[in-house]
């Protein structure tokens, strides 16, 4: 038996593709921006591969949080019974 009923159950995996979801989309931004300055300060290109950096990370992102948004289904939704 589990230690949550299914109700509860539901929500804490939302839960968790929430706070996955923004993490990823968080962590890859910040790699993006430190890597981009790394770069800068081991050429001296001064700030543009930070903001290459930082929109390689974005991109990364939002691509992740794409990946995992739900696909929205071709099936009609439900309806309740009357």
């Amino acid at each position: 038996m589990g230690l949550f009923g299914p109700e509860q159950g539901k929500q804490l995996r939302s839960a968790n593709r929430t706070l996955a979801v923004g993490s990823e989309l968080g962590i890859a931004t910040l790699i993006g921006l430190f890597g981009g300055a790394w770069l800068d300060r081991r050429f001296g290109t001064g700030p543009w591969l930070t903001f290459f950096g930082l929109a390689i990370g974005v991109a990364a992102g939002i691509r992740s949080l794409m990946r995992l948004a739900p696909r929205p289904s071709k099936q009609p939704p439900k309806q309740p019974p009357r």
